[in-house]
Parts: structure tokens; C-alpha cells; sequence
């Protein structure tokens, strides 16, 4: 892997602790080192599904109506915003995910989904469109993509009902698991997978964009409530014998199970596609490479440390502060991958949290009231870490590239057709 001026790629060396300091006396959030290999950084998806390719020319299309006085990353922040509506309503009606949802509501929580994700396919074809595609398009698409993970857990986990249950928690933090170990393959291999066979993001956002407008006309709480022996045929019973715990699983649960399935085979995919490449066998990192999933996996059964009691009351300001500590880690791995910086084993930022989560589990002089004032402290703590961070991080690449964030920096396009060919 080419290294512009000789510098030292970070990727195959490890830390357990302490990451290289970064520039201007550590008060930056990447090395100078860190910004040359971003600048030289060239993006390389994974495959395209049928699904993708029989899109393309709709994203294409709605792109073409885009003004080309509108920046890519602006773009990406529409998308988002959707996300944010969605999130934000929800979470007025169904403040911990255990209350009906009206109609619309779930209706409008579908169509956001939709909305954001076509959005977050026009946005790199409008970079290519005004001649503005650079590294920063990367860390502003696919860490808005993080964050938004919130909002699909919210539209899911509310329809569904199962705030405050180990449901819950096992779907936020399988997701968010999952989502970061695909940019933790990309620092490995270079590559970020889009899909397994013809399965990949764009079928997932779709599919529970519509699934939750479909959710939108339906009795759900009959619908999902209802017991497995309702729906498999009595004469299945002459064939096979049916367990009796699977009869008397709820829908919804049943359903669930089935996307843990999935999940677990994208995370096993993902490790044996890190653990084949080259690059991982020659270098012989093995050990370090599934090392830096010792903090995300930790974060993300963290909260099944918590007393009953508080993760039924809290469960909002669990997810949220659990979800922005994975976006802000996710958000540094794809930074660090770019970068070919180390990215730490240990992560420092998860101690305040794994710590506050074990305060509360273990001192029971901590009340209702107080773990609230806990949690919601780390909310706001990991918030202001997350913005700061990256707001030090795009300003330092957007210095090195001379470019703007969300304006447009005029720049030859040679070819003015050529970003219709690209997905």
C-alpha cells in the first residue's frame, strides 16, 4: 500500500492504549502524517447489487435536478435531516419505545428512511457532477450513516414495542456493531463492503423504509404480538416437530431472531474476509486486528449491566449515549482508516461510559433520579465529544485539500457526463 513520502502506515502496528499523538501538541484530532495519506486516499467500494444497478439511473435522474451551486456534503445533511425528523417525532410519542405510535407517525418514519437513503446515493454523484469528490465526502457520508443508525433503531424498536427489554438492547448494539466493523474491514483491507451476494445497504434501507410503511396500516400490536402457533400450519406438525418454545414466540421476537441471524452472518463474514486478505496475513495481524473489537463489543452489552429498573425507565438515554459513543468511534476509524493511523485496542472515550453504566449497577444509594442525571450527563458529554471532534478533523482536511464543506470551491470538470457512469 503506497505511502506518500515515505511515511509509516499506522494500520498494521498496534496500541493498547495510547494512540501516536496527533499534531499541534496532541490537540488536534489527526496527524500531520495522517492528513498526506487522507489527501492521497482513494475511495474503494465493495460490489454492486441487482438492486443498485437497476436504481442507478433513478439516483442518476433526481441528481440531475439538484442545483450545481449545492455542495455534495449538503446533500449528505438532507438526508440526515430526515433521519432527525423522524427520530425527533418519534421520540415525542414514544418516549422509551413501549407506547402505541399513531399511524402517521410510523407512515412518516418509512418515508424518512427512504428519503434518507436516496439522498445518501445522490450525494457522491453530485460530488462527482460539480467536480468536488474528496476524502471529506467519505467521513461525512458514512459518519452520518452511523448516526442515523439511531433513527432506524427508534422507527423499528417503536413500531415493535419493545422498549426496556433485552430486545432492545440487542438491536442497537448488533447494529451499531456491525456498522462499525465495516469500516474496521475497510482499515484492513482497503475495501468497504456494500453487500453479501446481492444483500447489501441499499435492500436493508429500503426494505425497512417500507416495512415500517406497510406498519403504517396495520394493527400492530395484533400483528407483532400474536404467538407463533398462529401462523405455522397445522400440518407442519405431521412433518416436523416444532419446539415448543418457537410455538409460543411472539412474532415480533421471532422476527428479530432472524435479523440477529443476518447480522451474525455479515460479522462472520466480515472476519473472514479481514483474517484472508493479503495484506493481514503478511503483516501477520491477526490478534491486533480482532483487538479493536474488544471496545465496541464491550460498549455494546454495557447496558445489559444496568439494573432491570433502568433500562426499562431510561431506556432513551441509554440508546442515545450508547449510539453516539459508537458514532464517535466509528466516525474515528473511518478517519483512521483514511489516515492509516493506529487505532487504539482500548479506547479511551468508552471508560467514562463503562464506568458510569458500573457506578449505577453497583452503588445502590444511586436513585432513579440520579441515574437519570447520569445518563443524561453522558448524553450531552458524548454529544459535545463527537461534534468536536469532527469539527477539528474536517477542518483539518478541508485546509489541507483547499476545499469547503458545504459550498462549492469551483473546479475543472473534464468529463461532464463521466459521474453518470459511477454509482
Amino acid at each position: 500500500m503506497s505511502s506518500p513520502g515515505g511515511k509509516k502506515d499506522g494500520t498494521t502496528s498496534h496500541a493498547w492504549l495510547f494512540e501516536p499523538p496527533t499534531s499541534n501538541n496532541n490537540s488536534m484530532s489527526l496527524t500531520d502524517d495522517g492528513i498526506e495519506f487522507i489527501a492521497a486516499h482513494k475511495y474503494k467500494p465493495g460490489h454492486y447489487t441487482f438492486l443498485d444497478n437497476l436504481l442507478n439511473p433513478f439516483w442518476t435522474r433526481l441528481t440531475e435536478f439538484l442545483p450545481m451551486s449545492l455542495a455534495p456534503n449538503a446533500v449528505t445533511l438532507l438526508g440526515a435531516l430526515h433521519c432527525g425528523l423522524a427520530y425527533s417525532i418519534l421520540w415525542y410519542y414514544s418516549p422509551h419505545y413501549d407506547a402505541p405510535l399513531p399511524n402517521w407517525v410510523v407512515f412518516l418514519a418509512g418515508y424518512c428512511t427512504i428519503a434518507y437513503y436516496t439522498f445518501d446515493c445522490m450525494d457522491g454523484k453530485q460530488a462527482r457532477r460539480t467536480g468536488q469528490s474528496s476524502p471529506l465526502g467519505q467521513l461525512f457520508d458514512h459518519g452520518f450513516d452511523c448516526i442515523c443508525n439511531l433513527s432506524h433503531i427508534s422507527t423499528n424498536s417503536g413500531y415493535l414495542m419493545i422498549g426496556g427489554t433485552p430486545w432492545f438492547i440487542m438491536v442497537q448494539g448488533s447494529l451499531f456493531f456491525a456498522f462499525f466493523m465495516a469500516q474496521w474491514e475497510e482499515y484492513y483491507t482497503g475495501e468497504l463492503p456494500h453487500a453479501m451476494g446481492n444483500f447489501g445497504v441499499t435492500e436493508v434501507n429500503y426494505g425497512l423504509g417500507l416495512l415500517a410503511i406497510l406498519n403504517g396500516f396495520i394493527d400492530r400490536e395484533a400483528f407483532w404480538c400474536s404467538l407463533m402457533k398462529d401462523w405455522i400450519p397445522s400440518k407442519l406438525h405431521l412433518l416436523v416437530t416444532v419446539p415448543e418454545y418457537l410455538m409460543n414466540m411472539q412474532l415480533r421476537h421471532f422476527a428479530l431472531s432472524g435479523w440477529f441471524f443476518v447480522e451474525i452472518i455479515l460479522i462472520l463474514g466480515s472476519l473472514q474476509r479481514v483474517f484472508k486478505h493479503d495484506r493481514v496475513v503478511q503483516h501477520k495481524v491477526h490478534l491486533t486486528a480482532i483487538s479493536k473489537l474488544v471496545t465496541p463489543a464491550l460498549i455494546a452489552i454495557a447496558p445489559f449491566w444496568l439494573p432491570k429498573n433502568i433500562r426499562e425507565n431510561e431506556t432513551r438515554y441509554i440508546s442515545i449515549c450508547t449510539g453516539l459513543l459508537f458514532s464517535f468511534l466509528t466516525k474515528k476509524m473511518i478517519c483512521f482508516s483514511m489516515a492509516k493511523m493506529t487505532f487504539a485496542t482500548i479506547q479511551i472515550e468508552a471508560l467514562p461510559f463503562w464506568m458510569i453504566f458500573l457506578w449505577i449497577r453497583y452503588d445502590s444509594n444511586i436513585t432513579e433520579e440520579g441515574a437519570t442525571v447520569l445518563l443524561g450527563g453522558l448524553c450531552f458529554w458524548y454529544a459535545y465529544r463527537l461534534i468536536n471532534w469532527s469539527r477539528i478533523a474536517i477542518g483539518q482536511i478541508c485546509k489541507r485539500l483547499d476545499i469547503h464543506c458545504f459550498t462549492i470551491k469551483k473546479k475543472d470538470v473534464q468529463d461532464k457526463n463521466a459521474w453518470k457512469k459511477v454509482q
